[in-house]
């Protein structure tokens, strides 16, 4: 029995998605770790905010806690979806993205100065204030205090801040939590996310998805080209 916490993800009878999102649903979740990856624009951080959102989470990202606004420009593509759950519940729930992360900590901060009888926010983080640290140490904080066993987490472009190295460090933690029972759905345009051992990689192309292996991406490929050439392939970006 497949014991994922999100495992299916489909439409209303009786809706049409958006074009570009034509051939993408139903979507059958199997794995504890499935990464989305495609061009920008391809629809994956729209999937990932409407997932998030029906969820109960906040369109700017964080737990079902939050309900801090800065800008309403997220999709209705929420209002169309229905999620499968599956028999076991999640302990936890997080939506970061990448690009409103700044927002987030802001809305921490704020709520850590009002009067309250509960313990900061900021001490699930490892008790330092986020705006305190660069945007890669504020992530780490984010993986390494504050995701636990038994989570689901949903993830847009988490290597955004994140050195080589620390992806790593972001893979070793992700795989302990996976083990542990907690499940990811991560956009990504990472080569080293993208090969996560174990993972379903799916990508988004001309409005479906296919598995594809990290090898056989463009990004690997380009990665490839541009290291192994020392610096020469885009020299050749460059000439007239």
């Amino acid at each position: 029995m497949n014991s994922l916490f999100l495992q299916e993800i489909r439409l209303k009878a009786g809706v049409s998605p958006p074009d570009f999102m034509s051939g993408l649903f139903p979507i059958y979740l199997e794995n504890r770790v499935t990464i989305l990856i495609g061009e920008n624009g391809c629809g994956k951080s729209t999937l990932l905010e409407a997932i998030a959102v029906k969820l109960g989470c906040n369109p700017e990202g964080g737990g079902r806690n939050f309900n801090f606004k800065t800008e309403n420009t997220h999709s209705m593509l929420h209002a169309l979806l229905i999620l499968s759950k599956g028999h076991l519940k999640e302990k936890d729930i997080f939506f970061y993205r990448a690009e409103t992360f700044y927002n987030l900590n802001t809305a921490i901060r704020k709520l850590d100065n009002e009067s309250s009888f509960d313990p900061e926010i900021k001490t699930y983080y490892g008790g330092k204030d986020l705006h305190c640290m660069s945007h890669g140490e504020a992530m780490e904080a984010l993986f390494l205090k504050r995701f636990k066993a038994n989570g689901l987490y949903i993830l847009d472009e988490p290597e955004a801040s994140l050195s080589p190295l620390r992806q790593l460090i972001f893979i070793k933690r992700l795989l302990e939590l996976a083990r542990d029972g907690a499940q990811f759905i991560i956009a990504t345009h990472s080569p080293i996310i993208m090969s996560i051992p174990g993972c379903e990689l799916l990508q988004i192309s001309e409005g479906s998805f296919k598995k594809i292996s990290p090898e056989d991406t463009e990004a690997y490929a380009i990665y490839k080209a541009v290291i192994n050439s020392s610096g020469e392939y885009i020299k050749i970006l460059n000439k007239d």
